[in-house]
């Protein structure tokens, strides 16, 4: 996976954007799931669990820190957060099992890095990393209430095909139908 790099928030915070750890950054994560508030949780999750206890909490995060090599990526962004590394965002992505050009694509940051350019930097970043491994879409399930996600796309100006059904907007996005956009 590709190397760390920085990146400048619009609002002038420095975070790094780097390959997910394993185990490592688990309580990172733990951290960063207790600091999204319940309406970015739904947003990115459509459902959640409102209390787990903590010792589910980290086994959850330790499982999404170990990843399939070849199948799954997940790049994080890392702040420093009153004096303390602290993941702020994070964006995966995983192989589809029946079509391995597509993956599904996720993206979550914390709600005070939001309306920053993060997600949209996260996005492009897993960009290089899904090309790397040969997929040329992503997929995704956004809730059609998710406006900003929703313009992120738009924003890209990849060819996309979207249907809505019951609230939920499927979205197949081609990632080379348009490189200039990236």
């Amino acid at each position: 996976m590709s190397d760390s790099h920085t990146f400048t928030t619009a609002d002038g915070r420095t975070v790094t954007i780097r390959p997910i750890r394993a185990d490592d950054d688990a309580p990172l994560l733990v951290d960063l799931w207790q600091n999204l508030s319940d309406r970015t949780k739904r947003l990115r999750f459509h459902a959640f669990p409102r209390h787990l206890p903590p010792d589910e909490q980290l086994k959850r995060a330790v499982e999404m820190t170990h990843l399939m090599p070849g199948r799954d990526a997940a790049l994080v962004a890392a702040a420093t957060v009153d004096g303390s590394e602290t993941i702020v965002g994070v964006a995966r992505l995983s192989r589809s099992v029946i079509d391995k050009s597509v993956a599904e694509a996720a993206v979550v940051v914390r709600d005070d890095f939001q309306k920053v350019g993060l997600g949209t930097h996260l996005l492009q970043s897993l960009d290089v990393v899904a090309k790397g491994m040969g997929i040329t879409k992503y997929e995704a399930w956004v809730l059609s209430e998710n406006k900003p996600v929703i313009d992120i796309i738009n924003k890209f100006g990849y060819p996309t095909e979207m249907e809505t059904s019951h609230g939920e907007t499927h979205v197949l996005l081609d990632i080379f139908g348009n490189d200039e956009a990236a």
